[in-house]
């Protein structure tokens, strides 16, 4: 089971390895913003706060996501395509 935390909340939850971000912050009882649900959109992009490394990597449409809306990807990532892959990510949701 992955971990995931949500600030400004403090929220968080044990959530299956594999869980969407975006799925993952609903399990911690946080309402997290969301459009598209495809990773076009960028409404859903989060601040990763820690646990980077235990993200599913960034697709090139991802990438070009984040670029659009002047996100770095290395502090930030799509919640609704990304994956918890295992261990820990504390997000700071919203822009």
């Amino acid at each position: 089971m992955a971990t995931i935390t949500i600030l400004p909340t403090q929220k968080s939850a044990e959530v299956p390895d594999g869980e969407l971000l975006v799925e993952a912050g609903e399990l911690a009882g946080v309402e997290m913003e969301a459009g598209c649900f495809s990773c076009s959109c960028g409404t859903c992009a989060a601040e990763v706060v820690s646990g980077m490394e235990n993200l599913s990597p960034p697709t090139d449409e991802e990438l070009d996501v984040l670029d659009q809306w002047n996100k770095d990807p290395e502090r930030f990532r799509l919640t609704c395509c990304v994956r918890l892959i295992k261990g820990q990510c504390t997000l700071r949701a919203g822009h």
